[in-house]
């Protein structure tokens, strides 16, 4: 997509701290980071969500962040990793992207948890029963 931030970095029309390339995934560390060592693995296919993505693909993706995860932890010593998807983000890059930050206890964040806060209004098992039948029909 011409106008995407990301297949621009991808096709290398913009520059980027690209820490890891393959055929299919980008990681790069993100020019507004929430912690040191924030990276973003970028499929190199363009899509906005993670159904654009076959299940072979979504694999080759969740690797390169396996691998990023494992080269932030040694490289880092981070006591953990937040690991967020932006899943048709409607106000950053419409372009499937995966954050990996990296935390430190006492680095006042929260978990990914506390993103949003919508409380249910309704009972947790009529939520189950629906996402339930919706998994048995895909």
């Amino acid at each position: 997509m011409q106008s995407c931030i990301f297949c621009k970095i991808i096709s290398k029309e913009i520059p980027a701290n690209i820490v890891y390339e393959d055929d299919a995934t980008l990681a790069t560390l993100d020019i507004h980071p929430s912690a040191p060592g924030h990276t973003m693995v970028i499929p190199k296919k363009h899509g906005i969500s993670i159904l654009d993505y076959s299940r072979e693909e979504l694999g080759l993706i969740m690797s390169t962040v396996q691998k990023a995860a494992k080269a932030i932890e040694i490289t880092l010593k981070c006591d953990a990793i937040t690991i967020g998807i932006n899943h048709k983000e409607k106000l950053g890059v419409k372009h499937l992207h995966i954050h990996l930050i990296p935390r430190k206890d006492d680095d006042k964040g929260r978990p990914i948890q506390g993103v949003v806060k919508i409380l249910p209004s309704e009972d947790i098992q009529e939520t189950r029963k629906k996402i339930q039948e919706a998994m048995l029909n895909i």
